[in-house]
This record gives C-alpha cells, sequence and structure tokens, in this order.
C-alpha cells in the first residue's frame, strides 16, 4: 500500500496549472521513455527489476549460506555514498531496532581514524567477513579500509584461507577491485555499468547484505516491480511519482522554497531518510538548482527544530513518510495516575506516535503556514521499501529533467576527489 496525500500543501496547484505541467510531463516522459535526454542511459535499475537474473540471486544465497555455516559474528560493509546508505536503509527499515539475527554489520563508510583503529581494536583477535563495494575499486574510502581489514583478516586466518572470507561487490568485467579479487579466486557479484551508485540498492551492492541478514528478494522485487507498474502512467493524476516531481518543482521554482525536510517517526526510518537525501541531492544539485534535501527524526527533533519549523524563516516545505501498521507495537496499561498519564490507558504507542503526527501537520500547516506532502506506507517490510526505492527513483527522473539538468550524473563530487589527490601528493 502506498498513499500520496497533498491536500496540506497552502497554496495547491490548480487545475490549470497542473494541465500547464502535464503538456511539459507527457513531452518528457516520451523522450525519457526512448532514452534520448542527458543521462537517461542510464536508467538501467528499470531493466533490472523487470528481468533480474535469477541465477545471481541463487548465488548471493549460495555464498551468504557458506557464511551463515561459518558462524561469523561480524561482517564489515565497506563502502560508501550509494555504495552504503541504501543497504543501510533496507536493513534498518526491515530488520528494526537491535536486530539480534546474526551476523551483525558493520558499516564502514569513513576514513575517521578515531573510528577505524577503534573497530581494528574490537576485531583484533576475530574471523569476520568483509563485503567490499566499489564499482572501480580506486574511491579512497573504501579502497584505504578494505587495505587495513583486509590485512588484519589475513593475520586472523591465514593468507591461504582469506578469500573465504571477502565478497567484492564491483565491476563485471574490469577494474582495480575485479582484478584483485579475480586474482585471488574472491567471489565477485557485478554492478552493471548503466546503473550508477545511488540507484545500484537493488544490484547485489544492496542485494547481497539483504539475503545475508534473512530478508526476502523477492519480495524486494516484488514491491519495486508494483512501483514501476504503478508509475508507467503519462497522467499526473494517475502517477503520483510525477505528482510529487510536480509538487517540488511547483514549490521550489514557483514559490521559491529552497529547503525540503524529510520527515520520518521511527529511527529505524532514518537511513530511508539519509538515502532519498542521496538519491535527490545528488541528482538534482547541479547549475545552481535544486532544493536542498534535509531529514529530520520526530518526535525528537520537534524539541530541538521545533521552535525554527513553527516560526522561522519560511523557505522550507515538509515531506513527511509515515507507517500505518508497524510491525511491532505496545499498548499501555496504566493502572495509578502517579504521572499524570492516566488518559492514556489502552493506547498504543501507535496511536501516539500518529497523534503527534497529525498534530505536528495541523501546527506547521494551518498556524506556521508550512507545505506537507505526506508518503504512506502499509508496513516497513521488504516489499515497501522495494516500492519506495523506485518510487524514489522515478519521481527524481522527472523532478531532475523538469529543472532542466541531468539527474544521473554528478560532475561536482569528481572536484573534491581531484583536490584530495593532489594535496595527498598523487601524481
Amino acid at each position: 500500500m502506498f498513499k500520496l496525500i497533498t491536500k496540506n500543501i497552502n497554496n495547491k496547484i490548480d487545475t490549470k496549472l497542473m494541465k500547464k505541467y502535464q503538456t511539459t510531463v507527457n513531452h518528457l516522459v516520451q523522450r525519457i521513455n526512448l532514452r534520448l535526454l542527458d543521462g537517461s542511459e542510464m536508467m538501467g535499475w528499470v531493466d533490472l527489476i523487470e528481468s533480474y537474473d535469477n541465477r545471481e540471486i541463487l548465488a548471493m544465497r549460495n555464498k551468504a549460506n557458506e557464511w551463515n555455516q561459518m558462524k561469523l559474528k561480524y561482517i564489515l560493509v565497506v563502502g560508501i555514498g550509494g555504495s552504503y546508505v541504501g543497504v543501510r536503509a533496507t536493513i534498518d527499515m526491515c530488520c528494526g531496532a537491535f536486530d539480534k539475527h546474526a551476523p551483525q554489520l558493520i558499516w564502514v563508510h569513513n576514513m575517521s581514524p578515531s573510528y577505524i583503529v577503534a573497530l581494528k581494536n574490537k576485531l583484533a583477535r576475530e574471523k569476520f567477513g568483509i563485503i567490499v563495494i566499489s564499482k572501480s575499486g580506486t574511491t579512497l574510502e573504501p579502497a584505504i579500509n578494505f587495505r587495513i581489514f583486509r590485512e588484519l583478516l589475513q593475520k586472523n586466518v591465514g593468507i591461504s584461507k582469506l578469500h573465504k572470507y571477502i565478497v567484492a561487490i564491483t565491476d563485471k568485467e574490469k577494474g582495480t577491485l575485479h582484478d584483485y579479487a579475480k586474482n585471488r579466486h574472491i567471489q565477485t557479484f557485478g554492478i552493471p555499468n548503466n546503473i550508477g551508485g545511488r540507484f545500484s540498492t537493488l544490484t547485489p551492492v544492496g542485494m547481497f547484505a539483504m539475503i545475508l541478514k534473512g530478508l526476502d528478494p523477492l519480495q524486494i522485487l516484488k514491491g519495486a516491480k508494483q512501483a514501476l507498474k504503478d508509475t508507467e502512467d503519462d497522467d499526473i493524476f494517475n502517477n503520483t511519482a510525477y505528482q510529487y516531481a510536480c509538487y517540488r518543482h511547483y514549490l521550489h521554482v514557483s514559490k521559491h522554497l529552497q529547503i525540503e525536510n524529510f520527515i520520518v517517526y521511527d529511527p529505524t526510518l532514518q537511513f530511508v531518510g539519509e538515502m532519498w537525501r542521496q538519491i535527490f541531492g545528488e541528482s538534482e544539485g547541479k547549475d545552481g538548482k535544486g532544493l536542498f534535501p534535509s531529514v529530520s527524526l520526530f518526535t525528537t527533533d520537534l524539541h530541538s527544530m521545533g521552535q525554527y519549523l513553527q516560526q522561522g524563516t519560511r523557505n522550507f516545505f515538509e515531506t513527511t513518510l509515515v507507517v500505518e501498521k508497524p510491525k511491532l507495537d505496545l499498548k499501555l496499561k496504566i493502572i495509578d495516575n502517579n504521572d499524570n498519564i492516566k488518559f492514556l490507558n489502552n493506547k498504543s504507542l501507535q496511536y501516539i506516535n500518529e497523534k503527534a503526527f497529525e498534530g505536528t501537520v495541523l501546527a506547521h500547516t494551518k498556524i506556521g503556514k508550512v507545505d506537507n506532502i505526506i508518503l504512506k506506507i502499509g508496513t516497513n517490510d521488504e516489499y515497501h521499501f522495494g516500492y519506495l526505492f523506485i518510487w524514489f527513483a522515478v519521481a527524481v527522473t522527472l523532478s531532475g529533467y523538469l529543472l532542466k539538468i541531468n539527474p544521473f550524473d554528478q560532475p561536482g563530487v569528481e572536484q573534491y576527489k581531484s583536490n584530495m589527490f593532489k594535496l595527498l601528493g598523487k601524481r
């Protein structure tokens, strides 16, 4: 189940204006489908979902079973950006907080010396697995961390067994990591050339870790396929992803809002927000254009940012992701009234959280004059993650082209890398 609710936009797009968007959308979608727009050749995620290779799923399951039989306590996921955010979003959303399903995934996604050395000390005498994710193998952060931890692993298990403890997810045919793995008989899974990092979560980049944690890849793909089906219609009124793209464009370009604050009410969804932030921020932040994507966890952030959101500068709108029926809930049983909350007797935490959401939307929209778009999903499971991921991908594709930019490249990222390599003395 997925719903887009736009009734809380204060200056709602009227029918006449929507018809103007429809004309533009028809033109763009026709060219998107024919892969005629800049970057549209990188929409391989559409083909991937429509015809996923079952042999690859089987190979990933076999390797996951092999590692489970080895009873590894820890698995390091070495990656950054799209090689990290999406897979963590899936695990957090579907496995929940304080997940006890072995093995424990440890995310290695930065070069902080304090973090890396502390982790190295923690694993000093452990046998652990490594999932290293890098299309080229030359991205500096995963390259450094892979070297550090494979050397530690080799010390712990011996060079002859090292290959059994590593999985490399990389280019299918070439590259530094591909060649390293093949030369050492390390299991590899391929990243298609026509799928960029932030759109790669449903490739082995994310799927292998999902399978390792006991998630069902077929349910993820089922949700993704349904999202593709639901977003086939060119009619904006029948296509929620296109509606979302048009509303965002209107609020940014016509109302001159600069920030989109993506809100969740559950810590296990916070990385879904981070995934959304990367997909939209990296796709649209070009040529001096694009909304700044911000992520908030409510009700926590209402006690730190609530004053600003209610009465501060009106340069933002909100998009709230709501789960209707979480997999876990608790009903309060209150006999005494020592803390003055007996009025909540027999109320569930989900019910209370819902009322916090409803009260916040009412305060922000009616009094604070903040536009609020609401996304509703049925529950926090694999199907709904797959649906959300593809829905975001479809929405950002149209949203980028409405801004007249290529939503699939990231030329600005290369500038910091170039400067960093120069400062480090690379020739």
